[in-house]
């Protein structure tokens, strides 16, 4: 093959790693630590302690996450994008289930985002405030690390779409959870940003299409 053939192709390549590296640095890849504190009028409060997570670290690329929520029966969840399903795993039972996140599971009543002066961990912050049908939440969202669309835009179940749409993908830094009987406080504890290379799932691929038939 000529070189005067081969330039277009290597200029193409070229062109679509560039592309997929600035996709990459514009939204946030990397991990993000939280801390969780509970409380209630009607429950105890170390039984909610013990069965609730103490703490998470979150994984995030360009197409999916990864959550672990740390308590005595820690359980894991991968996200893909691109299937739109979540594997979860309890690390007790050491088993796989899946989940179709194209499910609506629970409704949005209201919601208002407005601006604070707060930071957290030094980043600047939106509030976000959602009334669901089943709970009540107050996201403070950062206004420079965002979330690319792919790992919200499909994601029904839970209303991450809604967050994500209406945050325009702020990275959760902070959240407040009231439930029925008792309230769920995040806070971020650390946030480490990687590279584009950085692959948030640690289940290999081939287990979303052999788990989820």
């Amino acid at each position: 093959m000529r070189l005067t053939t081969l330039i277009p192709v290597f200029l193409a390549v070229i062109f679509q790693y560039a592309c997929k590296e600035k996709v990459s640095s514009k939204f946030f890849s990397g991990t993000i630590e939280y801390s969780y504190a509970y409380s209630s009028d009607s429950m105890n409060i170390d039984s909610l302690t013990k069965t609730r997570p103490a703490k998470s670290i979150f994984r995030y690329d360009t197409s999916g996450y990864q959550s672990l929520f740390i308590n005595s029966d820690t359980v894991t969840y991968y996200y893909s994008g691109k299937e739109n399903k979540c594997l979860s795993r309890n690390n007790s039972e050491d088993k796989y289930e899946c989940e179709d996140y194209s499910v609506v599971t629970d409704s949005v009543i209201a919601y208002k985002l407005y601006d604070t002066e707060e930071k957290v961990l030094g980043y600047s912050c939106r509030i976000l405030e959602v009334q669901k049908k089943n709970s009540w939440l107050r996201y403070h969202v950062s206004t420079d690390l965002r979330i690319a669309p792919a790992v919200y835009n499909k994601h029904v179940s839970y209303n991450w779409d809604f967050y994500g749409n209406k945050a325009s993908g702020g990275l959760i830094l902070r959240s407040e959870h009231r439930f029925r009987y008792f309230t769920m406080r995040g806070t971020a504890t650390a946030v480490n940003r990687a590279d584009g290379n950085f692959n948030a799932l640690e289940a290999a691929e081939k287990l979303f299409s052999a788990i989820c038939k």
